[in-house]
């Protein structure tokens, strides 16, 4: 056991502190960073402070209240009351207002405003100014009826079966599980590559005569799998920390994050799938290292797996319309498509526990069988060099 251990060790830090690691594991926060900045630049840049005049013909600001005041990254913008539109027009040539107002006298029964402007308003500028009439013409309403208008209505979509639904508050919580699936695959393909790599280059440069006369083939390979999935799981939880952090922080600045809530039940689902995938794809990499010759030959081996993972986001259309359809259910069930195909349905659908639970066992069992493939194939083909081992030889009871 202590060799297991001391295997899983070296082969964890082998990887992790190799500076292609660490560059790869800040790369996502990083880039990350760098997209949540530029949108701040641009809704920053697109928030013009210069003040908005009004004209009010219908009295209805006489005494107006102040705007609300917005939220980092778009600025506020004043409100200058004129008497009469010479004015007005006078200040927006001189470039003193962006652009001016007018309230007819018969603004309640239709509704209706006038805008004058030299460059056309930009939507932050205008929305500032419906806050501005709206929260003045509810001067004299109920608190709780004035905050409810101002909230706005929202728009709930639902399904007959009231199995799904959406909204926009609801968007960020469907994006989420479709943001985790895409780390996921990512953080797999590196680890799992990393294991393969290892695997071929030790055949190579016949590392493996030294290191099979001191520990089992058994011993070696599962100390290997071990460090494949501590690296994996070193990756998700670096990006998924980082991903939560943005999420909370940008709560407080992005109001389609507003809505945003981690449900336990989802995130539950989500581990219980991709943990048992995790080693799934791990075994069977490990068993592609131990069957090939080159470490280019196992590259392009790893299509074979990568593909199927990738299918549920290549059909996705598919389960946005039916998310409980037959195809669904059926990659659903199917070990390398199940996890990716979980996390797109349960950001649309309720699915049935039964169907969690049938996904669950189906992926233990096809974990504890890569891991038993990996083994086999190791201890086949860990003395081959130069010689490639077939899917025949794995599963026949002679060993060569």
């Amino acid at each position: 056991m202590t060799k297991f251990w001391y295997i899983a060790w070296h082969e964890y830090s082998r990887h992790v502190f190799r500076k292609r690691f660490i560059f790869a594991l800040l790369s996502v926060p990083f880039f990350l960073t760098l997209t949540v900045a530029l949108v701040i630049l641009i809704v920053w840049m697109q928030s013009d402070p210069t003040p908005i005049g009004y004209i009010d013909r219908s009295n209805l600001l006489a005494n107006p209240l102040p705007q609300p005041a917005v939220k980092f990254p778009e600025r506020n913008v004043s409100m200058l009351a004129y008497m009469d539109e010479a004015s007005a027009n006078a200040d927006l040539q001189a470039g003193k207002i962006q652009a001016y107002y007018l309230v007819p006298k018969d603004y309640l029964e239709t509704g209706q405003v006038e805008v004058i402007f030299l460059k056309e308003l930009n939507g932050i500028a205008a929305q500032q100014f419906n806050s501005f009439l709206t929260t003045n013409l509810l001067l004299n309403q109920p608190p709780e009826i004035a905050n409810r208008l101002l909230e706005g209505n929202e728009l709930v979509v639902q399904s007959m079966d009231k199995s799904r639904e959406a909204s926009q508050n609801r968007f960020i919580n469907i994006i989420f599980p479709m943001v985790a699936g895409i780390i996921f695959i990512v953080g797999m393909s590196t680890s799992s590559g990393y294991l393969m790599q290892a695997v071929v280059e030790e055949k190579e440069n016949r590392t493996m005569e030294i290191m099979v006369t001191s520990v089992s083939p058994n011993q070696l390979m599962s100390g290997k799998v071990i460090a494949d999935i501590v690296i994996g799981v070193t990756q998700l939880l670096v990006w998924t920390i980082f991903l939560l952090l943005v999420l909370v922080i940008g709560k407080n600045y992005f109001s389609f994050l507003s809505g945003f809530q981690l449900s336990g039940e989802i995130i539950a689902i989500i581990l219980a799938v991709m943990i048992p995938a995790f080693i799934m794809i791990s075994g069977l990499m490990a068993a592609v290292g131990a069957t090939v010759s080159e470490a280019s030959e196992g590259q392009q081996m790893m299509g074979l797996f990568t593909l199927p993972i990738w299918l549920p986001y290549i059909l996705i259309a598919v389960f946005i319309q039916n998310p409980n359809s037959p195809l669904a259910i059926g990659m659903s069930l199917f070990p390398l498509t199940a996890p990716m195909t979980i996390a797109l349905r349960i950001g649309f659908t309720t699915i049935p526990t039964w169907q969690v639970i049938a996904s669950v066992v189906i992926l233990v069992l096809s974990a504890i069988g890569a891991v038993w493939l990996a083994g086999r194939a190791f201890r086949l083909g860990m003395l081959r060099y130069g010689q490639r081992l077939r899917l025949k030889e794995i599963f026949s009871h002679q060993e060569v």
